[in-house]
């Protein structure tokens, strides 16, 4: 059969995707296809008008349908180079939509696919999969090649997750009778040679601080901090895995990060807490010869870039964005209101929240009548909060990056005309050092958002202080540092607990299934694909300098009442008004 004129139709369809014309090319492909795809002769033509109707598809933004001539195409079996192509394509599609377990199917599948996919892609894949999932996964291969071993790995941790210890190591002991690669040889050769119970055993945890050098002083209140929660594992659970703690000094130099992660490794470590700085946390992941080998620094400020089996505790722009919009949501959703504004302290590092609060403002039907920013430098913000008085605004949106910047504001928000308005407010506005000194006036009815409650009783922040100072006896004060360092190690013990084997896999396989863990700093979320630890937000309100439970009620009567009432700059005379306001400014700029 002449193939020139088939081919030269082709060109046409191909033609029109590289010009852009993407409907064009889809529906010339798919009708090319549909005519040659019994024609055995035309059949490689009808390969290649498939692949082009999959990838303009692609381009149209409908990756489903993409994905189904990707999916059609690989069970033809097409020519190596082209069946290559589709199944990264197919991969990513699927990926990209949330149907990782296709994405997994079709790479199994799929002779030398793991060559074009790369194992450590599959290995994501496979790491946000059900327990469900990978069993229906891995009923037909045999752990024997390296894609199916990296399944089948996968199904081994979360069978130790699940309590199933026996199926678990059978499964590790037939992954060690191919040649896995060596993640999947070590968590296979860590669970099939276990010879300890479940959730018995000596689990030995790593800790690189600072002890000597520069940051000395922060290292040591971050070891009694992780100290204090093996204490506490010890004494809550004396049955449970004898815990053994071994602390290393990076002498504050971030060189000598590598070095100590390989040691630790070599005393058979089942995670690291630390190190500091986000340099150091960086040079650790990269260090481990185990990429499943937890490490969970406390102090981290940044995820220079996310790696497997490594958080940080102290995103605070995530945290800040998490706040922000959970007040967003609970303004419109709780409270109702839809008129909000926003003050905007500028250069503070709170853009990423601001833009967090006004998008989901935005997309849940909010109207953002104002948006004003001021220099934080200043001391005085009459303008900006007058021209978003003028906007009548029902809620105004104010985060401030500390609790000396909600001392300045807050009085100002009611001077200068948003006495009548309910104002949101970041954590920053339940820090302990910011209630202590406000005025009632400044505080009441404002509606916080929170992670971390440092200042009601009960909390199990209040406990930790008790039980820190008991032990050290010295004042806590309102240093998170050993909170933060106790509530990396709290992860490590929880992921011990809840995996029931001290090995790195099982632990990091318990983390990235996400868990919620109750901890001093708020409660704690792993999120794996981000490197960080997410905490829920509580929506508070203040009354009488006190974070309590945000009432719907009480908060909505409160506005129709100070509506309703005089305003409180109406007094008889003028020079009465202009008294108060200055008097106040004077307090604000003398603190």
């Amino acid at each position: 059969m002449d193939r020139e004129g088939p081919a030269a139709v082709l060109r046409l369809a191909e033609s029109d995707y590289e010009r852009g014309r993407f409907a064009a090319a889809a529906s010339r492909a798919d009708s090319l296809n549909a005519a040659w795809r019994d024609i055995e002769a035309l059949r490689p033509l009808a390969d290649r008008a498939l692949s082009v109707a999959g990838r303009a598809l692609e381009a149209q933004g409908l990756p489903g349908a993409a994905a189904d001539r990707y999916g059609t195409l690989l069970a033809r079996a097409p020519a190596a180079a082209l069946r290559m192509a589709t199944v990264e394509r197919l991969v990513r599609v699927l990926s990209d939509t949330g149907r990782e377990a296709e994405a997994v199917a079709a790479i199994l599948s799929t002779p030398q696919a793991l060559d074009t996919i790369g194992p450590d892609n599959l290995r994501r894949l496979t790491s946000a999969l059900t327990l469900q999932e990978l069993r229906l996964l891995t009923e037909t291969p045999s752990p024997e090649t390296a894609a199916a071993a990296i399944v089948h790995a996968q199904l081994a941790r979360l069978l130790i997750v699940e309590r199933e210890g026996d199926e678990a190591r059978r499964l590790a002991a037939r992954i060690l009778e191919g040649r896995p690669a060596e993640p999947e040889r070590v968590t296979a050769e860590m669970i099939a040679g276990a010879e300890t119970d479940l959730g018995s055993g000596i689990a030995r945890i790593g800790a690189i601080l600072p002890l000597t050098g520069d940051l000395a002083e922060v290292g040591e209140v971050l070891r009694e901090g992780i100290e204090l929660a093996v204490e506490r594992y010890r004494s809550d659970d004396p049955a449970g895995f004898e815990v053994e703690l071994i602390v290393l000094d990076d002498e504050s130099d971030p060189e000598n990060t590598a070095d100590l992660v390989r040691s630790l490794e070599e005393r058979d470590a089942i995670a690291i807490v630390g190190p500091l700085r986000s340099e150091s946390f960086a040079a650790a992941s990269r260090a481990r010869r185990n990429p499943r080998l937890p490490i969970i620094s406390p102090t981290a400020t940044e995820v220079l870039r996310p790696g497997a089996a490594s958080y940080t505790l102290y995103d605070a722009a995530t945290r800040a964005s998490d706040v922000a919009q959970e007040l967003a949501r609970w303004t419109l959703e709780e409270l109702g209101l839809r008129r909000v504004a926003v003050l905007e302290p500028a250069g503070v590092g709170l853009r990423g929240a601001v833009n967090a609060f006004t998008r989901t403002l935005r997309e849940n039907g909010g109207q953002l009548v104002g948006h004003e920013r001021y220099d934080p430098a200043l001391t005085t913000f009459q303008d900006p909060i007058e021209a978003l008085a003028a906007t009548e605004p029902d809620v105004v949106f104010a985060p401030a990056a500390s609790a000396s910047a909600v001392l300045a504001v807050a009085p100002q928000l009611f001077y200068y005309g948003l006495y009548n308005v309910i104002v949101m407010g970041s954590e920053a506005w339940a820090e302990p050092a910011a209630l202590r000194r406000l005025e009632r006036f400044a505080t009441d009815h404002r509606v916080i958002g929170l992670t971390t409650d440092r200042v009601s009783p009960g909390t199990p922040w209040q406990r930790f202080v008790a039980d820190y100072e008991r032990r050290y006896r010295k004042p806590l004060r309102d240093n998170v540092m050993p909170a933060l360092a106790h509530d990396a190690t709290l992860l490590v013990l929880s992921a011990l607990d809840g995996a029931r084997l001290p090995i790195p896999a099982a632990l990091t396989a318990y983390l990235e299934s996400g868990p919620e863990i109750e901890g001093v700093t708020g409660r704690l979320r792993p999120e794996a694909g981000r490197s960080v630890v997410r905490r829920a937000t509580e929506v508070r309100m203040l009354v009488e300098g006190t974070p309590v439970a945000a009432d719907r009620e009480v908060l909505l009567t409160w506005l129709e009442e100070v509506r309703a009432a005089p305003s409180p700059f109406a007094p008889r005379d003028t020079l009465r008004a202009d008294t108060l306001r200055a008097d106040t400014l004077r307090r604000v700029r003398t603190r």
